[in-house]
């Protein structure tokens, strides 16, 4: 195609270099092995949740997903809740309101409620969410397995993140005392690209080589950071979205034919090839399952004409990459790196200035003992790129490169041999091919979308007014 090549270096397995212009945390050597217990203990859970899905009212929950039902003070199902809860294996539950120790103990004092979902917002959040998370601890039911962290309690947005370059100066969001104090232990962050909690090109405050790079290796550089700061024994469930232009001015160049503001990408605009595509979205959630999050919830693709059923397969596909999977499936699991920069060129630059990540998962006692590696390489950037791995993987070197093409994904698939990783499909195998990067991107589903829901079934109303 003509397009430029250059060299770009991947510093893989080295949870020490990979904060842009600082290095990580003194402590991630202890995160590399919380990394290694996850992939242990809870790689291979399903965990992918649907905010908008609840099984006991509707809509119902897909197939591969874990049904979480909405808990209501006002109007009050907390026997309704119980009674589902007590036929499932996995319990969780969606909360948007503050709940009555009457509540509580039905549904917290009766069930170990393996996942609890908070959605609070606005001023009171923090405060809010500490309630909640001191009612569950102190429970009979649930409160010994969430105090010795086999059950998890979170909100929405509250994550430990001790620097986050990946937001507006003008956003900065929870901190990790926030996270902390409020007494939970399930980051829940918002992984939504195009958001106005992210920066990008359009708004003249990223580094990144183009707009779909930014909306891709941005929310990766966030999932990262949180992963390495994240305290032992903690869960991880970000909230996702293929495209999600909330309270972004910037990220608006037109009206949706719903009326809501809308970045539309085409050549029109002078924004064809931008918008990520279905493959990329599936991507993404392969990436996010590699560098150690525990599952994901999804909200609403973010895309006009992108169903649903479109977004939820899509998620699937992601989480249950095979290579991956299989992988994850094998004993001695762990993921490869959770850097967060890249050598271009000889220079060290962040996945966000490069358009390039590396993200994979290993083990060095499958493959009969010969060890086994699977690299996912994406490059979102406009122009080609020549990757080489400088860095060892589990004590391994990886020799060569591989070229990955403008806008491309491929997988490296390696087994070990000695000192080194021999890379299977030289070249590389390109996957997650869907290139169709033009369409119209919306923020969620507007207020009216929620009292609907709210008149209909009396569930809680999908998030509308979000502070990330």
């Amino acid at each position: 195609m003509g397009l430029p090549t250059r060299r770009v270096e991947m510093r893989g397995g080295d949870l020490n270099h990979g904060v842009p212009g600082r290095r990580l945390l003194k402590g991630l050597k202890a995160v590399a092995a919380a990394v290694a217990l996850f992939a242990a203990a809870g790689a291979n859970a399903q965990n992918l949740f649907d905010w908008g899905t609840d099984p006991i009212t509707g809509p119902a929950v897909p197939a591969n997903f874990t049904p979480a039902p909405f808990l209501r003070e006002v109007p009050n199902n907390a026997a309704t809740v119980s009674t589902y809860l007590g036929t499932q294996p996995i319990k969780s539950v969606k909360v948007f309101q503050n709940l009555s120790p009457s509540t509580v103990g039905q549904i917290f004092g009766t069930h170990n409620v393996k996942y609890t979902f908070a959605d609070y917002e606005g001023a009171a959040a923090l405060a809010q969410t500490g309630v909640l998370a001191n009612q569950v601890r102190t429970s009979a039911g649930s409160g010994p397995f969430v105090n010795t962290n086999q059950s998890y309690v979170g909100n929405f947005g509250l994550a430990p993140i001790v620097s986050d370059p990946t937001r507006p100066v003008s956003n900065p969001g929870f901190t990790y005392s926030d996270y902390i104090n409020a007494g939970v232990n399930m980051a829940n962050e918002a992984l939504y690209p195009g958001n106005g909690d992210y920066r990008n090109p359009v708004a003249g405050n990223s580094s990144a080589p183009n707009i779909r790079s930014a909306l891709f290796t941005l929310p990766i550089t966030r999932a990262s950071l949180i992963q390495a700061s994240l305290p032992a024994g903690h869960a991880h469930i970000p909230y996702v979205t293929r495209f999600n232009n909330y309270a972004n001015p910037a990220m608006v160049n037109g009206t949706a034919p719903s009326g809501q503001p809308a970045y539309i990408f085409d050549a029109t605009h002078g924004t064809a090839g931008q918008l990520l595509s279905r493959g990329d979205f599936s991507a993404l959630i392969a990436h996010y399952r590699a560098r150690g999050v525990n599952g994901v919830h999804i909200l609403d693709g973010g895309v006009v004409g992108y169903t649903m059923p479109q977004f939820e397969s899509d998620t699937n596909d992601g989480w249950h990459f095979s290579p991956f999977e299989t992988i994850l499936n094998g004993g001695g699991a762990k993921t490869a790196s959770l850097d967060t920069v890249v050598r271009t060129d000889g220079i060290s630059k962040s996945l966000e200035e490069a358009g390039v990540v590396v993200s994979g998962v290993y083990s060095l006692t499958q493959n009969g003992g010969a060890g086994k590696l699977a690299l996912l390489v994406s490059n979102l950037d406009d122009s080609s790129h020549s990757i080489s791995i400088l860095n060892k993987i589990g004590g391994k070197s990886i020799p060569g490169t591989v070229t990955v093409l403008a806008g491309q994904h491929k997988l490296l698939d390696f087994t070990g041999a000695g000192s080194q990783w021999s890379l299977n499909n030289p070249g590389g195998t390109p996957v997650f091919v869907d290139n169709n990067r033009d369409g119209v991107g919306v923020p969620e589903p507007t207020m009216i979308g929620g009292l609907a829901l709210v008149m209909c079934f009396g569930l809680g109303r999908r998030r509308t007014a979000r502070k990330a």
